[in-house]
């Protein structure tokens, strides 16, 4: 459920009853929607902040009333990069390369030096936040054409330095950094999760050695588990007969969360014979009815 915090990206009742509605439909676990690490890297005027102080009162809200109902509670933090606009972000938007998505967006400049070491320490406060909170997990939103997808992507990243395109390397460069800048800060001990998608990079070459590369480097750094968002959870990859998750499931032992457009308890039971992920997400399928939760149940168990 995104966009629906207030116009200074605080908790809003409406967003408690939804999260709480699901842990009581019987869902174990919420990554609460992708939350803006700072000003700079906000999304839409109605998203979720975790960038100020004045956050934390409406999150502590939100842990304690999803921990209420017997859930276990997660946040997304995320910068949007070039996708969004100075009325929106209240200055020029920043990204790997310039770059414009379209009307709705302004035109982004080049991050520099600078840039990334307030967008490192963004991401590191926002944990610290997550932490204060109560939550119970992090993820680095790395997906949606944000800011580190914009920077792993060859259609946004056209960089002549250290984070441009020459190597998966350099592409990652900064959520790697992030990552192990928020590992090696004492006060958080959170589980962090990394979302991340290649589906629309295979079609530049992005390739299985590629896939375990960046597998291993996030793993390096500090991933406690991987979220892949590939268009459909049951999708081959690489030309060959295994989906996404079973690839990763080669290249590590660390759990894993599957997402995918599962709508049905066919889809779910499909992929969950398999025996790969740890959690299954299923998104807005969830809410499309009234207690869709427990006819999943009743499904998967007949």
């Amino acid at each position: 459920m995104e966009h629906q915090a207030d116009r200074k990206g605080k908790v809003t009742p409406a967003l408690i009853r939804h999260y709480v509605s699901m842990i009581q439909q019987g869902v174990g676990a919420v990554i609460v929607e992708s939350a803006y690490v700072s000003q700079q890297g906000r999304n839409n005027l109605h998203q979720l902040g975790i960038s100020e102080e004045e956050h934390l009162e409406g999150l502590t809200q939100l842990v304690k009333a999803v921990k209420k109902e017997g859930g276990a509670i997660g946040i997304s933090l995320t910068h949007a990069g070039a996708k969004t606009s100075e009325f929106i972000c209240g200055e020029q938007p920043v990204s790997p390369s310039p770059c414009n998505f379209g009307r709705d967006f302004d035109t982004s400049r080049e991050f520099d030096i600078g840039d990334r070491e307030e967008i490192i320490l963004h991401f590191v406060h926002a944990a610290e936040r997550a932490q204060e909170v109560g939550m119970d997990f992090i993820e680095i939103h790395g997906t949606d054409q944000h800011l580190l997808d914009q920077c792993f992507s060859l259609k946004f990243n056209n960089r002549e330095d250290e984070f441009g395109p020459s190597s998966l390397e350099d592409r990652m460069r900064l959520p790697m950094e992030i990552v192990h800048a928020i590992k090696q800060r004492d006060s958080i001990s959170l589980p962090i999760s990394y979302q991340f998608s290649i589906h629309e990079k295979l079609e530049d070459g992005f390739n299985s050695d590629e896939l375990q590369q960046l597998i291993k480097m996030l793993e390096k750094n500090g991933i406690d588990f991987f979220h892949p968002m590939p268009p459909h959870i049951l999708n081959r990859v690489f030309d060959e007969d295994e989906n996404l998750l079973e690839w990763i499931s080669k290249f590590t032992k660390k759990p894993i969360i599957a997402e995918g457009n599962i709508k049905s308890p066919m889809v779910l039971k499909d992929i969950s014979m398999l025996r790969l992920a740890d959690w299954y997400v299923m998104e807005r399928s969830i809410y499309a009815r009234p207690q869709w939760f427990q006819f999943l149940k009743r499904k998967l168990v007949s």
